[in-house]
This record gives C-alpha cells, sequence and structure tokens, in this order.
C-alpha cells in the first residue's frame, strides 16, 4: 500500500492550538497524482494542505499548495509551515535561508534562528503586489450590508494581489470588526456582480475580503484583522492568512509610510489568536514584502493513499 508521511503545524502561533492549522505531506518522490493530492487535502479538510514534491540541494524545494477546492498558485501560512517541516525533518542542518518554488513565484524564506525552529520567527519574502480596482464606502456598504458608519473613511477600499487576490476594508473599530455579519448568498453576489468570483473573474480565484482596525485586544499589537472568505459553497473565516498580510503591508507602505513594521493579530473573533509580524519598504518603486510568524508542531503521521 502507498504511503507518504506527514505534518500538522499551526502557523502563526505563539503556542499550540492558536494559529492557523496546515497539513504538510512530504512527496520527494514525486508520487502523488494531482487528484490525490485533492482528494488528500478535502479530506483532512483544513484552509490548506502543502505537498513537498522535490528537494534541490536541500537549498530549493518545489510545493504544490491546495484547499479543498482546488489548487492555488500561493498561500501564506502555508509557505512558513512547510518552511518549518523541511528545517525540522528534511534538511541534515537548519540553514537560515531557503527557497520555495510555488506555482506563483519563487518564495524566499529567511529563518532567524536556526538553532533553536520551535520558537523562531520564519518570514517570507512575498511577490510584488498588483494594486487593483478601488470601491466606494456605499458600494461596499450596501453589497455586503455593512453599516456605512463602520466604514473607516481615513483609507481606501482597495484589491491587491501577491499571487491571490484580497479586498482590504478599513473598519473603524473593533466593535466594528465584531458586528459583521456576512451571508453566503451577499458576498457571493457582490463578486460575481464584479467579476471576482472564481467562475468568472479573470485568474479562476475567488476575491476574498480582508478587514483591518487600528484597535486592538492586546495593547502590543497594531492592528485587528479579520479574513472572510467563500469556500465549499460557504462563507468562512480564516485564523491566520499570510498572502492577505502581505496585501496589507503593500497596502500600508503604499498609503501609509513608505516603511512599515507592525504586528497584527488576527483570529481573536474565532478563538484561534494568530500573530503575524509585516515589514516592510518600498525602494525604487520596488516593494519588500516581509511576512513572518512561530509554527508550533502538533503532530505526525502516514497517510496511507
Amino acid at each position: 500500500m502507498k504511503s507518504v508521511k506527514f505534518y500538522i503545524v499551526d502557523v502563526f502561533a505563539s503556542q499550540k492550538y492558536q494559529g492557523n492549522q496546515l497539513a504538510v505531506f512530504l512527496d520527494l518522490e514525486d508520487s502523488l497524482s494531482q487528484k490525490e493530492m485533492q482528494q488528500i487535502t478535502k479530506e483532512i479538510n483544513f484552509a490548506e494542505s502543502a505537498f513537498i514534491k522535490e528537494n534541490k540541494n536541500n537549498e530549493r524545494f518545489i510545493v504544490k499548495i491546495f484547499t479543498p477546492e482546488y489548487e492555488v498558485p500561493f498561500a501564506g501560512h502555508p509557505s512558513l509551515g512547510t518552511s518549518y517541516i523541511i528545517a525540522k525533518f528534511i534538511l541534515p542542518k537548519a540553514i537560515p535561508n531557503l527557497v520555495l518554488e510555488l506555482a506563483h513565484s519563487d518564495i524566499d524564506i529567511t529563518i532567524f534562528n536556526p538553532e533553536n525552529l520551535d520558537d523562531s520567527l520564519f518570514f517570507m519574502r512575498q511577490a510584488q503586489p498588483e494594486f487593483r480596482d478601488t470601491f466606494t464606502r456605499e458600494e461596499v456598504s450596501e453589497g455586503l450590508r455593512i453599516s456605512l458608519n463602520d466604514i473607516d473613511t481615513s483609507f481606501p477600499i482597495q484589491e491587491i494581489s501577491t499571487g491571490l487576490p484580497y479586498i482590504l476594508i478599513p473598519l473603524t473599530s473593533l466593535a466594528a470588526m465584531e458586528r459583521l455579519s456576512l451571508t453566503f448568498d451577499s458576498l457571493k453576489e457582490f463578486l460575481v456582480f464584479r467579476n471576482r468570483y472564481r467562475t468568472n473573474s479573470l485568474t479562476g480565484h475567488t476575491t476574498s475580503l480582508f478587514f483591518f482596525t487600528k484597535e486592538t485586544y492586546e495593547s502590543g499589537n497594531t492592528y485587528n484583522t479579520r479574513m472572510l472568505l467563500l469556500e465549499n459553497n460557504k462563507l468562512t473565516e480564516d485564523a491566520a492568512t499570510g498572502s492577505a498580510n502581505g496585501c496589507f503591508l503593500a497596502y500600508l507602505l503604499a498609503h501609509m509610510s513608505p516603511q512599515i513594521n507592525v504586528t497584527v493579530e488576527q483570529g481573536f473573533q474565532i478563538e484561534r489568536k494568530s500573530y503575524l509580524y509585516l515589514d516592510g519598504k518600498i525602494s525604487g518603486g520596488n516593494y519588500q514584502l516581509n511576512v513572518g510568524g512561530r509554527n508550533k508542531l502538533i503532530s505526525e503521521g502516514v497517510w496511507y493513499i
């Protein structure tokens, strides 16, 4: 019977059972087909699962990432969690830098403390951002059934992608974040009408929503955020979203300051506390987008195919 080794890790977590869950499968012989990887991801039913498909001289690794619905070209917490598994279980000795070859682009990974992987910060350098359409407060308020007074007028509402697209929506307060009560039907209608649902978008991917406010639950954090998406024909919330926070970092650099270093709390509203560290700058029109966090190992096992 064919089998592969797998690990479960919590990403962007300060301790176990926080952050975003990830399953990482070791398939260095490239034995799993596209169909099998999709079936496995659907069976484990995390937001994403990652498959390590090839080791190139212990420096570069080919990785595929799936949601329960389809393969994605890039995702944030799978990039960090997979790098942690590579450093801990594949490399003969942990090194400070490695590269993941993903479908969208190569992702540079920096490991701050290779000698203590379980407490080390892992940072990924994301691809250059694409700044797409902006939206009015009125159309977002009406389309998503959010009170106009809850939308912060200090910042624009804009779609950005570093591999996956997000509409970034500023809210006025934590109370406004907690009042969010979107429905599947209203969000799908909003996206379909604007050609941002997977069946009619140019990219074949559904655009997700990323809300943020300057008010936080914990005083050491800079922003509170929530990411809502349509997946498997339902509305869900992500506990920690590295790709969205890369877009958020680009947004802050474009609209606030050419150099940013902040801590983001996410997942607090769904009791999966997550901490994401954003560090970036604009230099000569080039965006340096670094998103980091810690990883906590949960389990390991064998998956029978």
